[in-house]
């Protein structure tokens, strides 16, 4: 029996000895900063060269990296900072890239905790552009560090084989909200027509298809429900709608593009279909230069009659809606 046992703990130990012994080929690190009394940290791993091509081969220009190896690489902050000219609020983030030979973009990113191939780009916070620059030697493992340029300032450095990043941040005590809350109202018989809605901004992203995607309900705006109030009998499309306050949310499609209005919920949650009051297909032009942040806003076309326009970036939709003939 002690015989038994005593080989069954040699080959235990054998089946651990080589696991034990084996080199990690991309070890886990973290790097830290403060700033007056504030901390930001990077987490990631740490690939190595062994041999490869990496700039242009192993990480490939212009397809979005992993910015190190294994599971995603992660930025905190716990202040709301400046980042490559970006307003980043205190959280955490994943940290991605997407090289090429003469600018990297930097990509920031409110997916958290995933492996680093399961980029989600619908989540990105902002996208913006660092330059890259040559080594005079190589660097065999990749690596990131944190410098320090002022009292409240600092840089993101990445480095491996002859390339270098940097990405520079400061402390910002007044930053912006990301999709500020705005109105616009115009008159109607009268009467005044309004819609309450938030402002989200470009930030470097794909709007359309990607940030709103397409064949999916869109709230038209961002953070709370894009509300219009009308204090007048509105003819909206097809549909005639009493006064009263309305959910606008909307449709997109590569194609197309339906305002879906609806009464409002009694309860938080997702809005039923029973409470949908009108669909409206809106007609698509093109601005003259790109929208941004997002918006939307009443030409008025005569005493009792407007045109509702909402645009992003390089689309716009607009409807005609008119008081009770």
């Amino acid at each position: 029996m002690k015989r038994m046992m005593l080989l069954a703990c040699l080959v235990l130990i054998a089946a651990h000895a080589p696991a034990q012994g084996r080199k990690i080929l991309s070890p886990r690190d973290s790097v830290f900063l403060s700033l007056d009394s504030n901390t930001v940290s990077v987490n990631y791993g740490r690939p190595s060269m062994r041999g490869r091509v990496i700039m242009g081969g192993l990480v490939p220009w212009d397809k979005v990296w992993r910015t190190g190896a294994n599971e995603a690489t992660h930025l905190k902050t716990n202040f709301d900072m400046t980042l490559g000219g970006v307003p980043v609020p205190k959280g955490t983030y994943t940290l991605w890239t997407l090289p090429s030979s003469r600018e990297w973009k930097i990509i920031i990113n409110k997916q958290t905790g995933q492996w680093g191939t399961n980029y989600d780009e619908r989540q990105d916070l902002a996208r913006f552009g660092a330059p890259s620059e040559p080594l005079p030697s190589p660097v065999d493992t990749f690596a990131i560090t944190l410098e320090k340029t002022g009292q409240t300032s600092g840089r993101i450095v990445l480095v491996w084989e002859k390339t270098r990043v940097a990405i520079p941040f400061e402390k910002n005590d007044h930053i912006r909200p990301l999709s500020p809350t705005d109105s616009t109202t115009t008159q109607i018989s009268g009467m005044p027509v309004s819609v309450v809605y938030s402002r989200p901004f470009i930030r470097g992203r794909q709007i359309w298809g990607c940030v709103v995607p397409f064949d999916t309900v869109w709230r038209t705006g961002a953070n709370s429900s894009t509300l219009m109030r009308t204090m007048v009998d509105l003819r909206f499309g097809n549909t005639l709608l009493a006064p009263g306050t309305y959910i606008l949310r909307s449709l997109p499609t590569d194609k197309a593009f339906t305002l879906i209005v609806s009464k409002q919920p009694g309860k938080p949650g997702p809005i039923p279909d029973s409470l949908i009051v009108a669909r409206v297909t809106m007609d698509r032009t093109t601005p003259a230069a790109s929208i941004d942040p997002f918006r939307i806003w009443f030409e008025p076309q005569g005493k009792d009659a407007a045109q509702l326009t909402l645009g992003w970036g390089d689309r716009q939709y607009a409807v005609t809606i008119s008081g009770k003939k």
